[in-house]
């Protein structure tokens, strides 16, 4: 059974996500410390989130949560239980209401397919520019002309 949900998490990217907690310093009033406790830590203050005071005056805790509702309360230094004011919704337990977050999944994620790897052609030495070769001038025959001297001989001979 421990694979199979090992397996489900793989698949559908059921990683934790870091959730931060912030007491307003308006609700806080005065309180420096305390701590944060819900469903997702038993409602047990051995395991409550210690909230850290922040400059301007907020407690702030951050917490790792699994997608999913959750209910959550302060509980401050001078034993006051606080609600978040920034809660998305509240539900009613007993006579207080319990602040709620849902934390959602992220959306299945495909594997990426494998890059192949291309290996680039290398050579033993580096191939020099060849220079352009030479264009042979062709020889052109000049027409040879016979003076009227040349000609004349040439008729009485």
């Amino acid at each position: 059974m421990q694979n199979f949900v090992l397996l489900i998490k793989r698949k559908y990217n059921m990683s934790s996500k870091k959730i931060d907690f912030l007491l307003p310093a308006d609700v806080a009033a005065g309180a420096t410390s305390g701590i944060l406790l819900g469903n997702f830590n038993n409602w047990d203050s051995n395991q409550g989130v210690a909230l850290k005071k922040q400059k301007d005056g907020s407690l702030k805790a951050t917490v790792t949560l699994q997608a999913g509702l959750y209910e959550y309360r302060y509980l401050l230094n001078d034993g006051r239980w606080v609600n978040d004011t920034q809660a998305s919704k509240y539900i009613p337990e007993f006579a207080v209401e319990n602040c709620v977050i849902e934390v959602v999944a992220d959306a299945p994620v495909a594997p990426a397919p494998k890059a192949k790897a291309v290996k680039a052609k290398t050579t033993a030495e580096p191939v020099a520019a060849k220079a352009p070769a030479k264009t042979a001038k062709a020889k052109t025959a000049e027409p040879k002309v016979e003076t009227k001297a040349k000609a004349t001989k040439a008729k009485k001979a």
